[in-house]
């Protein structure tokens, strides 16, 4: 008897420990994804600049893509029914959650995340406020609340927290690229 309880202990213990580093790891996601939107942040003051070398984009226009991007998965994570998530294989996602990168000019934004008209300074910290606010609300989500990418397939939070950080690391890397040498 005294075994049987020291196993259910032990298994107990075990499951705490997965459920607590998953909870870490998630929460390390949302973290990294925070400092990545502060960094977008401080491009506020080039916001105009341009570089069509790299891109037809201002920096503002990558800046506000990443902030729609945000706040646009949640609410699509936020609406679906996680009975209905269902986990598959994609050689894409494979392909970009193994090497942490969005390869470059190979897919265009959705209309939902493009942004429209005038970027001005007010829109950009009204987008950035809310996907700050929106990151710290990700964890509250069910895991297998879901959204369907149109090349990656179907991401789960998880999934999509970290597509959400390889994305804005994308952008990132073509601000960056856009200020070289200016």
């Amino acid at each position: 008897m005294k075994n049987r309880i020291h196993i259910i202990l032990l298994s107990m213990a075990g499951i705490l420990l997965l459920s607590s580093a998953a909870r870490m790891e998630l929460n390390k996601g949302n973290s990294d994804l925070k400092v990545q939107l502060n960094e977008v942040a401080t491009y506020n003051p080039v916001r105009e600049t341009k570089n069509l070398e790299v891109s037809e984009a201002a920096v503002a226009w990558h800046m506000d893509h990443i902030y729609l991007m945000v706040n646009q998965l949640y609410k699509a994570l936020a609406y679906s029914d996680e009975n209905n998530y269902k986990a598959e294989s994609n050689m894409a996602r494979d392909y970009v959650f193994t090497n942490n990168m969005l390869p470059r000019g190979k897919a265009t934004a959705p209309e939902a995340v493009t942004p429209k008209g005038k970027i001005t300074i007010e829109i950009l910290q009204m987008h950035y406020d809310e996907a700050l606010a929106t990151v710290e609300k990700f964890p509250t989500l069910e895991e297998n609340k879901h959204f369907n990418h149109p090349i990656l397939g179907t991401l789960n939070r998880d999934e999509t927290i970290k597509f959400l950080a390889i994305h804005t690391e994308h952008h990132l890397k073509i601000i960056r690229d856009i200020l070289e040498d200016k």
